[in-house]
């Protein structure tokens, strides 16, 4: 059975993007229990609609996590089991929830790019 993880990134470089709702991708990996292959990059469609709105602070609302939960479809993450992320703001990790996506949190300590991260977390994946 493989599980599917995405990882907010900058680019094709897989640097983590330490803010989830402002990554401009969602690396989506496949892990068969022993490896972690990459399917791809999506396209983080939340990110490309609020680029003009640095420091803006969402409100915590009913249809702002509504708002977001569209923005994780269409990302394609909801089709993963789990979300690997540094910093998550309170709407996007309800509609991650919401679509039944598993939030692991790490540090910068635990390494810049995706695949070094993921060989981290390898053992919280169930």
């Amino acid at each position: 059975m493989s599980i599917k993880v995405a990882v907010p990134v900058k680019d094709e470089s897989l640097e983590i993007v330490t803010r989830t709702g402002r990554a401009p991708f969602f690396a989506i990996f496949e892990f068969d229990g022993n490896e972690f292959k990459l399917l791809g990059l999506n396209e983080n469609t939340h990110a490309g609609e609020h680029e003009h709105e640095h420091g803006h602070q969402e409100e915590h609302t009913a249809d702002e996590v509504e708002h977001h939960h569209k923005h994780v479809k269409a990302s394609k993450v909801d089709d993963c089991d789990y979300i690997v992320v540094r910093a998550l703001g309170p709407n996007m990790e309800d509609a991650l929830k919401l679509a039944g996506v598993k939030i692991i949190k790490v540090s910068k300590k635990d390494g810049e790019k995706a695949p070094e991260v993921l060989e981290k977390v390898k053992e919280q994946l169930k």
